[in-house]
């Protein structure tokens, strides 16, 4: 949370720099959403394109889907992306562009389950099952998956300044930079790291619809969190709400 956290003020303080104060472009005297018309280190020209959605944030609920042992995800299983794009449009006119990025991810499941690992027979490797927890109570029990990221999305929008409708089917690849479980029982915490058999490499597709700056966004991971076949078949989900900040 604080290494997240920490990038996105650097995000914020590093655009807000560059902004334009002066033109005859429609945007500049109403300026619609925080740091629009930043545009680097050079002014803005107004024969380009004008970019938008170039450092956005993503709130949403996460779950995982599979071998859930009749494990239950809490209501408050929140997690969160920080992510910078190139927006690309296809010309000034265009109602349609892409855009690729980088980005991290943030996924905390809390459940009332508990993940343990058997070593199998004959074999040196464990596998990883996740199963209900039957022991003294923990009042803070959550699994922790962060991701370094590359997002891609196809973005469709409306040519109107105001009330912009946006449509953004996207795609993204991520490598597992840190995991692990955490729980606390009374007074004492406790931390699992490194699952035996963790799958890093995870990739899967995204949506971000909205208006303006305020998007619904959606993920599906396409792969699974353990590569033992043997092991609880679990992927992870996302539902929740993005922000567009310039």
């Amino acid at each position: 949370m604080r290494f997240s956290l920490a990038i996105l003020f650097l995000f914020v303080v590093q655009f807000s720099f560059g902004q334009d104060s002066a033109g005859d472009h429609p945007y500049l005297d109403r300026k619609p959403g925080l740091f629009r018309l930043y545009s680097g280190l050079t002014p803005y020209d107004e024969k380009k394109a004008t970019k938008f959605d170039r450092f956005n944030t993503d709130f949403f609920y996460n779950d995982w889907l599979g071998d859930l042992g009749q494990v239950s995800t809490k209501f408050y299983s929140i997690g969160h992306n920080i992510n910078l794009m190139f927006d690309i449009p296809f010309s000034k006119t265009s109602r349609m562009g892409i855009a690729i990025g980088l980005g991290y991810g943030h996924f905390s499941v809390r459940h009332n389950g508990e993940l343990s690992f058997k070593s199998e027979a004959g074999m040196a490797a464990y596998s990883t099952h996740l199963k209900p927890y039957l022991g003294a109570e923990r009042w803070i029990n959550r699994t922790v998956f962060n991701f370094v990221e590359v997002p891609f999305e196809l973005r469709f929008r409306s040519l109107k300044e105001r009330g912009k409708w946006k449509f953004y089917p996207g795609f993204k690849a991520g490598f597992m930079v840190e995991n692990y479980s955490k729980w606390r029982i009374g007074s004492n915490e406790f931390k699992n790291f490194n699952f035996p058999d963790l799958n890093r490499l995870h990739y899967g597709p995204t949506l971000r619809i909205g208006r303006d700056n305020i998007f619904l966004f959606g993920y599906y991971d396409m792969t699974t969190l353990f590569t033992h076949p043997n092991s609880s078949q679990l992927q992870l989900i996302s539902l929740g709400v993005s922000i567009g900040w310039f």
